[in-house]
């Protein structure tokens, strides 16, 4: 009786074991989201930091963290194999709001040109509304993501495409520390993602598919300068999946007086 609750437990510990293996399957998927995260819109700026009537123009420079391309006993050429970042341009608009509140829209676009044999067509928008009691800012923001990246996957004549859709919302806090002519905001947010990721293999268009949904962390610190000049650097998170950082320099306009 004893060796057979033993065996029990044992088979029972094994198929537990299996269960959490992962398969080349498994593996192709991670990878799927792990690089269409990358094309998530993060904050990359403090909640609703933007007056009504600013615009502000920003080029975000996003890093690109060592991927382990791995799967079954093949390894892919990844995002990291071809470089280290890429930049996104980002424009965001100041919205009329009432009296202690804020609020945004915003828009990034990547053009489909060819670095280093990676391409992605991207367009990105946001929009935000928070409560800016005196120096602090709460602030929810939605955003939604569509891509298509055409990139080598086995060997570096192969291209094959990655179609992206994804959004979520996050919750930002952030407090500013004004030193003039120089602010500094720290800020933090929690939030979610969920993605659909489709990606094609050129040479027999098969199509592997993938979606996921998880939490989206971020932290950062804008440093505006002389009211205009910004520069913002943010280290943004996804649990399982993807940590890297993106630095954000940019310009803020007054566009219009309320």
């Amino acid at each position: 009786m004893a060796r057979a609750r033993a065996l029990v437990v044992v088979l029972a510990l094994a198929s537990a074991g299996a269960a959490r293996a992962q398969t080349m399957l498994d593996q192709e998927q991670r990878l799927i989201d792990i690089h269409s995260l990358l094309l998530d819109l993060p904050p990359v700026q403090a909640p609703v930091a933007l007056l009504p009537g600013q615009l502000g123009v920003a080029l975000e420079l996003v890093g690109i963290p060592y991927i382990d391309g791995t799967t079954g006993s093949k390894r892919q050429i990844t995002a990291s194999d071809r470089t280290p970042l890429f930049p996104r341009p980002r424009l965001a608009l100041g919205l009329p709001a009432p009296p202690d509140f804020r609020s945004f829209v915003g828009l990034s676009y990547i053009p489909p040109f060819a670095i280093n044999g990676v391409s992605t067509n991207s367009i990105a928008v946001e929009a935000g509304f928070g409560w800016t009691p005196g120096p602090a800012a709460l602030a929810l923001r939605g955003h939604y993501v569509y891509a298509v990246s055409k990139s080598p996957v086995t060997d570096p004549d192969t291209r094959y495409t990655l179609e992206t859709s994804e959004g979520g919302a996050d919750l930002g806090f952030g407090w500013r520390f004004d030193f003039a002519p120089v602010s500094v905001t720290p800020y933090a947010g929690l939030g979610f993602v969920s993605l659909a990721g489709n990606f094609t293999v050129t040479s027999d268009g098969y199509v592997l598919h993938s979606n996921y949904t998880g939490v989206a962390l971020q932290a950062g610190l804008r440093v505006l300068m002389e009211k205009h000049w910004q520069v913002v650097g943010e280290v943004d998170a996804y649990p399982g999946r993807l940590v890297h950082a993106s630095l954000s320099l940019g310009y803020v306009f007054d566009f219009w007086s309320p």
